[in-house]
């Protein structure tokens, strides 16, 4: 049987929680690199297949894994899903659709001073697209991963603070791709997550100064949803951007099956 909440899925057939985990910034910063460090992690079992849909200049790359050391949450065993998102302003669409229904959010940010601009605008627009999905930008689990400390000239950890104001919110200092903070990133979200999860925190947004539901209160799967409270252009958006996610599965698949064809015929 499966019980949904607003954020977190609950299956009691198998005794799990599985729990979402979004991986958000600017272009190249890195988002990639750490889920591709955490799936290539051998010490990390229990992971799904990594899939992976490419655009021209970014990919979405999903997986899931249950971290054993963990232990349970009221019993039950937790599964991690991962996402990340294309960092280009134009997959803005995509980025919407990616961060429906997450229960954290790990901002990755570039540390060269460069970049400052990018990673300004990449945080605000995760706030705006979090409130688009009625998800609360100051309640959500969120971890600020400093990425790139392993170039030179780099900014300080003091500098990066007072542009984008981490309000309490965990700071890691990473080099992913030397697999540096990648792990320490990834617990400290999860740890945020299951605090939320723990203590009841409601991250549901509620503009209209309505009365605060309980986000784990069990859910009839059969019940009809409810619609989805958007402007008709961002109703639009966002169904092109799922356009755009299951054009790209359905080309990785067609690239699978050629493969498949061409092993195949070697065989013969």
């Amino acid at each position: 049987m499966l019980i949904f909440s607003p954020m977190v899925l609950i299956n009691k057939a198998i005794n799990e929680v599985t729990v979402k985990l979004v991986y958000y910034g600017a272009g190249l910063c890195g988002k990639t690199t750490n889920l591709e460090k955490i799936y290539g992690n051998p010490k990390l079992e229990n992971k799904g297949k990594m899939i992976s849909m490419s655009t021209e200049t970014d990919r979405t790359l999903f997986f899931d894994f249950m971290p054993m050391e963990l232990g349970t949450i009221g019993g039950q065993k937790v599964r991690v899903q991962l996402y990340t998102v294309p960092g280009q302003v134009f997959y803005d669409a995509t980025r919407k659709l990616v961060l429906r229904g997450t229960d954290g959010v790990v901002f990755v940010a570039d540390s060269q001073p460069s970049m400052r601009d990018s990673n300004f605008d990449s945080l605000e627009n995760l706030k705006t697209n979090l409130r688009l999905n009625r998800i609360d930008p100051a309640k959500i689990a969120l971890v600020l991963q400093y990425n790139k400390r392993d170039l030179p000239d780099v900014d300080s950890v003091e500098e990066m603070n007072a542009y984008l104001h981490p309000d309490g919110a965990p700071v890691i200092e990473a080099a992913a791709i030397n697999g540096t903070g990648v792990t320490a990133t990834l617990r400290a979200a999860i740890a945020r997550i299951l605090d939320n999860l723990k203590n009841g925190v409601d991250t549901t947004l509620h503009e209209d100064g309505g009365t605060s539901v309980d986000p784990f209160a069990p859910v009839d799967v059969d019940m009809e949803p409810e619609p989805f409270d958007a402007a008709p252009t961002d109703v639009e958006a966002l169904l092109a951007g799922a356009r755009d996610v299951v054009a790209s599965l359905e080309a990785a698949l067609e690239k699978a099956r050629e493969q498949e064809r061409r092993l195949a015929d070697k065989l013969r």
